[in-house]
This record gives structure tokens, sequence and C-alpha cells, in this order.
């Protein structure tokens, strides 16, 4: 078998500098494998490490390390989708630097990047997961480590990209801090949902969450019993839940205890298919995706059973 050809991605702004800080013992803990490329993405341009991951798959890389933050691995699962849709079969393993770190909960066994780099150089282990894929109205497609959401959760992500000094300053708090200010000012949108063959529902949205993963926002445990290997998203819907209800519920999302709000329903399903309810004069409905703004409803999001290998 011959020898895999390993690109290091590194986003050295990931977690205020955590990346970049830990960047050296982290080539000293992935040393087991011997040689291998280092590509550094570059502040300013969109989306880098997908065209670096790109760039790397077609030059012949079959193994992708990501020490960066969730969005900056997203990219890079973008980057591996080819030009006839499939992603590539090339293992991908994840080195969390990042402020939330909320993939690496899911993924384990560690958030430390200096550990994880260690363990997988010299203990990782391939598994299949499931990725998410989102098609929007306009034909383009987005593909999902984590979770895809709308509504609040999607202004929360939208104000953390404006003021990423928010990120620098406070780090992980910085989630926690912008959903009490979003959660202080938002309405409710009108959606109609539906998940898989069931009966669409239609109605006040406050957010929904569409999960791969189990964690998302800096460690909110928003769909506890989610897998990442199931062939199915677990589908959070928060209802027309009161602004003061909704700041006051929010340590239930933190515990993954908030499935006994009355407000919030769950279901499971591979297909999700959502638009905006409330008519012409309708606010557009932002989408975020593992962490990053990527697109509005309506559109479909769709599970890809075990169609990436990780290497963690």
């Amino acid at each position: 078998m011959s020898t895999p050809r390993t690109v290091l991605v590194v986003n050295p702004a990931a977690g205020a500098g955590r990346a970049g800080r830990v960047l050296s013992r982290v080539l000293e803990a992935l040393q087991p494998w011997g040689e291998f490329e280092i590509a550094v993405t570059r502040a300013g341009e969109e989306r880098p490490a997908e065209r670096i991951v790109r760039e790397a798959v077609a030059s012949g890389a079959t193994r992708i390390v990501v020490l960066g933050g969730d969005g900056t691995a997203s990219q890079a699962l973008n980057g591996l989708r080819q030009p006839d849709g499939s992603i590539a079969p090339v293992q991908l393993a994840v080195l969390p630097a990042g402020t939330g770190r909320d993939f690496a909960r899911t993924i384990g066994p560690t958030r430390k990047p200096v550990v994880a780099a260690r363990h997988v150089a010299q203990a990782g282990v391939a598994r299949a997961i499931d990725v998410g894929e989102i098609e929007f109205a306009t034909g383009e497609r987005r593909l999902f480590l984590n979770i895809a959401s709308f509504g609040v959760t999607a202004r929360i992500a939208h104000a953390l990209e404006e003021y990423p000094q928010l990120k620098r300053h406070a780090g992980a708090l910085a989630f926690g801090l912008a959903t009490v200010r979003a959660g202080l000012s938002y309405a409710p949108d009108q959606v109609e949902a539906r998940v898989d063959a069931q009966p669409p529902q239609i109605g006040p949205v406050a957010a929904m969450a569409i999960a791969n993963g189990a964690w998302f926002g800096g460690g909110m445990h928003v769909a506890p019993t989610a897998r990442i290997d199931d062939g199915r998203f677990e589908v959070v819907r928060f209802g027309d839940i009161a602004r003061s209800d909704f700041v006051v519920s929010l340590p239930l999302l933190y515990k993954g205890t908030h499935y006994a709000h009355p407000k919030v329903t769950v279901s499971q399903g591979a297909e999700v298919l959502a638009a905006p309810a409330g008519g012409s004069g309708a606010r557009p409905i932002e989408i975020e995706a593992d962490g990053e703004i990527v697109g509005k409803l309506p559109a479909r999001f769709s599970v890809r059973p075990a169609a990436l290998t990780l290497l963690a």
C-alpha cells in the first residue's frame, strides 16, 4: 500500500490565534507520519480552505488534516466535493483549534488540538460518517459536517461574522452573549417545514436545527441524541417561544434538557424541506451551516450517509 500524501491546512487565526500558537507542537505530534505538506489560509480570501483542499485533492492528496475551527473544517469538506457532486475518497482529520470546537464534542476524544494531533498520528481510526447537504432554490449546493439551522441561530452567526472582535475577546462566551442579545430582540418567522414524508408543519419558528452532530454555538447541546453515522438528521424545532422565556430557558439548551420544553419539538429524518410561509412581504430567512451564513430559505436539507471518511 502506498504512503498517504498528507496536506495540513492551517487557519492561524482560528480560536483568536490558538491555531497559530500551537502549530509547532502540532507539527511535532504529527512526526510519526513522516513528510507532509502545509498550506496556510490567507486572511481576506473567501473560503480559502475550500480552495486549498480542492487543489490538493486534484494534485493527488489522500489525507487532509485541518488545524482550525468548525468553519475551516466545513470549508475543507466542501473542497472535497468533486465536479460530479461526489465526495473525494480522501481521509479528513480535524484538529479543533477554533472558538466553539463543537464538532470535536461529537467526534471525540479531545477538544485539544495538540492532543488530537498526537492521537490521529499514533492511533487514529478511519470511519465513515454522514454529512449534510443543502440545496438552495438557485440550484447551488453546500455540504455541512455538523449542524445547519435558521431563525435566531442564523442571526447569531451573522452577528459573530460582523463582529469578529467579540469572539477574539470573549472566546466561547461570545456565543452565549450573542445568543442572549439576539434572544431579546428576535421575532419568530413563519415557516413551512416537512421532514421526510411526514405532514408539513406551518407556523412560527424561533429557530430550527437540522443536526448531524449534537452540539453547536460553543457548547449548546442542541441535539443530544443525534448521531453522525445513523443516516438521518435530528430536527429540532423551537416554536413561538416568548423572548423572556428564550433567555430564561437558555441553560436548558446547554444541558441538553430542552426537549421537555412545550414549544420544542423533535423529529428524525433524512430530508427536510423548509420555506418561508409569511407571504411575499416576509423578511428573508438566512441559513447558517457549521457557523457560517451560507444562503437563505427555501432549501432542501438531505443526509448523505457514510459519505466521508473521518480519521479520529
